[in-house]
């Protein structure tokens, strides 16, 4: 019939995967966690056998970070444990709003003195970036701190879908958590540091959306967005690289590193690649922990630098301001 608008077949697929996320949480919240965990580890292992793509990706990138030190058999577990851990995740997320402050903080059994830092922080007033690989449950992890009364918000972009944006709120802005969607919010981000509040940013994974620079990432360079750098110069925040670890028996440890030592040479363009790339150091130490509970069927090297790009180099010889190697 003329004037019928074509069909778009991404639309339809969209369309298709909102309502079978909507339908696998609905089915989910309605398990015991135990049996929600099992099912969920089934689908990761179903995953990992039928996406050929991204299993060829992570072995790929597995095999570009570790080299000869990860055997053949090894590169496999570790891929295969990634998607496991990524299907687990929804077991825990699918329910997250229903908990109760006092179930959530059960589920983190180890490393809670860490949250300290944070406390100390929170107190002098000074904002605090929560910069944390896609390791873990990253997702859970706003909620938590959220739990513990932490001002914190999680920064992302919105949905493909505007049908799944009800279901990406009630995880990130459960338990007094904020959500402040990706796309001109950086003056936001601003605002809340200034106000001595929380952010939680994830910078490893490659996207032309974002303000970036070029830094290595397992020895090869990777665009790499500059936000926290930027934010930590301009607003004084302290950088705090954490993760929610996965334990054995799926509850879960808070890890939090030592917080970054940024640089702060009055060379603004330096110093956004010298303190991005050593929160980037920061992220592949927690990768390099814990390598199988990060996504390696991203294409995390897919923008590469143009021919004859080199990094700023440092004002000076000054002896404050080292440059130190990946392994160093």
């Amino acid at each position: 019939m003329a004037g019928r608008r074509p069909i778009d077949g991404r639309e339809v697929r969209r369309a298709v995967a909102a309502a079978g996320i909507h339908l696998l949480f609905r089915i989910l919240r309605g398990l015991p966690r135990r049996v929600a965990l099992r099912f969920c580890q089934l689908l990761g292992r179903l995953a990992w056998m039928l996406d050929r793509r991204g299993r060829r990706v992570s072995l790929t990138n597995i095999e570009h970070a570790f080299g000869a030190r990860v055997e053949p058999g090894l590169r496999r577990s570790i891929g295969r444990s990634a998607y496991i851990n990524l299907a687990a995740n929804l077991a825990d997320l699918s329910r997250v709003s229903k908990l109760s402050t006092e179930s959530l903080s059960k589920l983190v059994t180890e490393g809670q003195e860490g949250f300290i830092q944070i406390e100390k922080a929170v107190r002098k007033g000074r904002g605090i970036i929560i910069l944390t690989p896609h390791l873990g449950n990253w997702e859970l992890l706003t909620a938590y701190l959220g739990s513990r009364g932490a001002p914190v918000h999680f920064v992302g972009r919105e949905p493909y879908d505007e049908r799944l944006d009800a279901l990406f709120e009630s995880v990130r802005c459960s338990h007094g958590a904020g959500w402040i969607r990706r796309g001109g919010a950086f003056g936001r981000i601003r605002e809340v540091l200034n106000e001595g509040e929380l952010v939680l940013l994830l910078i490893d994974q490659d996207t032309s959306r974002v303000r970036g620079t070029y830094v290595d990432f397992f020895g090869r360079p990777a665009w790499t967005a500059t936000g926290p750098a930027v934010l930590a110069r301009l607003t004084g925040a302290t950088i705090l690289p954490t993760a929610l670890i996965r334990l054995q028996n799926h509850s879960y440890r808070l890890v939090m590193e030592p917080p970054i030592r940024t640089v702060d040479t009055s060379d603004e363009e330096y110093d956004d690649w010298e303190n991005t790339r050593r929160c980037t150091l920061a992220l592949e130490s927690l990768i390099e922990r814990f390598p199988a509970q990060w996504v390696w069927f991203h294409r995390r090297w897919r923008i590469r630098p143009p021919n004859g790009w080199v990094p700023p180099e440092p004002p000076g010889p000054d002896p404050l301001y080292p440059i130190r190697q990946p392994g160093n």
